[in-house]
């Protein structure tokens, strides 16, 4: 525990909300969830007691403020913990479950390998592609645990330096970029829908990647490029692929029935969530239109999950014990986030967000969107990424009426930015993981990862701007 910070959250929301009720304007409810807000930021960016703790603090704190009637209180604040994107997480986590269960990630891995040959830079760009597409699916840390033995076997064949380090470091950032690219790759994605649908604002499953893998494209080259060829280059370096990865390619050619199961659900599940909106929009006006208009991304996350459950009969592809495995804790922080959130915007904290944030009216907002973009990198690299979301999206959902800035186009930017943390080793899971291997020192992924940032803080505005409004038009 961290004995400097565990006290530091609780008393400057004391001090905060001593000084904001003296403000004869401000509210004493939004004083009051102003104090929260800063213990909880505090707590997650510093980690003095576990996230998840941290994320229970609305369930403890809110009933006893007067924000809610006194009967339904405890339960207007623990409403948020069961809020739908926690299981639009859950489903999306299980179908990542039988990914790895089924072996179809190592699979897919080898045939990636295949195609990339001898070449070590063919080899790195292979490894990259196939976290970053593992990790649309998968969670990052779950993507890295699965492709760092793979990356070290690869390794032992070679005693050059460069070619270690640009593979594990690539494949760290490769599961943070990749999970960027679709609503169910990153916790922050799942937060941020959840968010948006609390408010009666969506972006839908096909919108986020045309808006997210743009930006997931140029990041995953940028950072092949920067490694591979300009930071650490391998000329004419050749790796000689293990043996046995070239006969467990032969064997597992033929698929089983729990793979082929795996495939149809996931199959079925990734198109219904990137069709459902244009497939509504073809029914409208008739009867299926209002029986199907309810069957939403969790449904559809949470219906993936329940088939993996039963199907095989018999023998289905997940265990009830393999549910196990999901981090429940993250599912906490989606609750705890949410729940602060809902606060407030009930104490009309929001409104007075956006008063002090009327004085950035008139600044231009390619300018804004990259404030805040290098702002929320900046706190990645010292708090988790959902920690970052959940603590800056309510906050700047306040702010972007005042800034007149769409506030889809303000928080698309600042979740697609909450996973930009490359530099230090502790940012990211990935980062951890793949610096825990030894393989190279610390200044390698600062470097690495400053050229990352600065390609990130550059891009995602960009992108942002060009394409959110043309997909809100439609």
């Amino acid at each position: 525990m961290n004995k400097i910070t565990f006290p530091l959250g609780p008393v400057l929301a004391l001090i905060t909300y001593a000084f904001l009720i003296r403000i004869d304007s401000f509210p004493p409810l939004a004083a009051a969830v102003a104090a929260l807000s800063l213990w909880m930021a505090v707590w997650w960016m510093s980690e003095p007691v576990p996230l998840e703790l941290t994320a229970l603090l609305p369930m403890i704190v809110l009933p006893l403020i007067g924000l809610y009637p006194a009967k339904s209180a405890m339960m207007e604040a623990c409403a948020p913990y069961a809020n739908e994107s926690v299981y639009f997480f859950l489903g999306g986590f299980g179908l990542g479950l039988a990914i790895e269960k089924t072996k179809l990630h190592r699979i897919g891995a080898l045939f990636l390998l295949r195609w990339a040959g001898s070449n070590a830079s063919r080899v790195v760009a292979a490894f990259m592609l196939c976290a970053a597409l593992l990790s649309m699916w998968i969670n990052n840390t779950a993507t890295t645990m699965l492709m760092l033995p793979l990356g070290l076997s690869v390794i032992a064949t070679t005693d050059h330096p460069n070619f270690a380090k640009s593979i594990l470091i690539g494949i760290a950032y490769a599961a943070s970029i990749g999970g960027m690219g679709t609503l169910v790759g990153t916790a922050p994605n799942i937060f941020f829908s959840g968010f948006l649908r609390e408010r009666g604002m969506e972006i839908g499953f096909w919108e986020w990647m045309l808006v997210a893998m743009p930006i997931v494209a140029v990041l995953l080259v940028g950072c092949w490029v920067w490694m591979v060829v300009i930071l650490w280059p391998m000329k004419n370096l050749k790796i000689s692929v293990p043996s046995q990865w070239s006969e467990e390619w032969k064997s597992t050619r033929r698929l089983d029935g729990h793979q082929r199961t795996t495939l149809i659900i996931f199959a079925i599940a990734a198109g219904s969530w990137i069709l459902r909106n244009p497939l509504l929009d073809l029914i409208e006006g008739s009867p299926w239109h209002a029986r199907l208009s309810p069957a939403n991304d969790a449904w559809i996350a949470m219906a993936a999950l329940a088939s993996l459950l039963v199907f095989p009969l018999g023998k289905p592809v997940l265990e009830w014990k393999d549910v196990d495995r999901v981090p429940w804790g993250v599912l906490l922080l989606f609750g705890g986030g949410l729940s602060l959130s809902s606060a407030i915007s009930k104490s009309q904290l929001d409104g007075q967000i956006g008063l002090a944030a009327a004085g950035l009216q008139g600044i231009p907002i390619w300018l804004l969107l990259t404030a805040v973009v290098l702002i929320v990198v900046v706190i990645s690299e010292m708090a988790s990424n959902v920690a970052t979301a959940t603590t800056m999206i309510p906050v700047l959902m306040g702010a972007s009426t005042a800034m007149h800035i769409d506030p889809i186009l303000l928080l698309s930017a600042t979740v697609l930015a909450s996973s930009c943390g490359f530099m230090m080793p502790v940012a990211t899971p990935p980062n951890t993981l793949v610096f825990a291997q030894k393989k190279f020192p610390v200044k390698d992924m600062l470097i690495a990862g400053f050229g990352l940032n600065l390609l990130a803080i550059l891009t995602i505005p960009a992108v942002v701007l060009w394409i959110i409004p043309k997909v809100l038009s439609k």
